[in-house]
């Protein structure tokens, strides 16, 4: 539901934030009516199996012939962003204790879904890697989206 509503308002990535912030609300162990539900790995990985398929039907010869042409600044900024996550991951271990597996699950590149299910299959601690996704998410459309598109327009 709160994902339908963030798709009306015409948030941007509103289902995806609406059903992550509604499934998150729900639950909630003082929710009444309701319990923690942890999805079976089987539904998981269906689920993923589905978002696989979606992804790779979009992939194309002519989506893969433009990305090379942009081939070096897309590896430079991976290789960047590679050094800025390497240093967040040092951070985490040794500022606040978080083990490896999930220092290195929260700056993972990803979508929520497969990281959650890397997390869980791992034994990593799944709400700090939902936590700091979820802030990566909220920042980018709420903080960099306006910016980029203010200063593109």
């Amino acid at each position: 539901m709160v994902g339908g509503l963030f798709e009306y308002l015409g948030i941007p990535a509103g289902m995806l934030l609406g059903s992550a912030i509604g499934a998150a609300l729900v639950n909630q162990p003082g929710m009444p009516r309701m319990r923690p539900v942890a999805f079976p790995r089987a539904l998981r990985q269906t689920g993923l199996v589905a978002i696989g398929v979606v992804s790779g039907v979009m992939l194309t010869v002519d989506s893969l012939a433009s990305t090379a042409a942009v081939a070096l600044p897309v590896a430079g900024a991976y290789l960047a962003l590679g050094v800025v996550n390497l240093v967040f991951i040092t951070l985490l271990m040794s500022r606040y204790s978080v083990d490896p597996a999930t220092a290195v699950l929260t700056v993972t590149p990803g979508g929520l879904s497969e990281v959650s299910s890397l997390a869980i299959d791992k034994g990593a601690r799944l709400g700090v890697v939902l936590t700091v996704h979820a802030v990566r998410l909220f920042a980018l459309v709420f903080l960099v989206l306006p910016v980029l598109l203010a200063v593109l327009t």
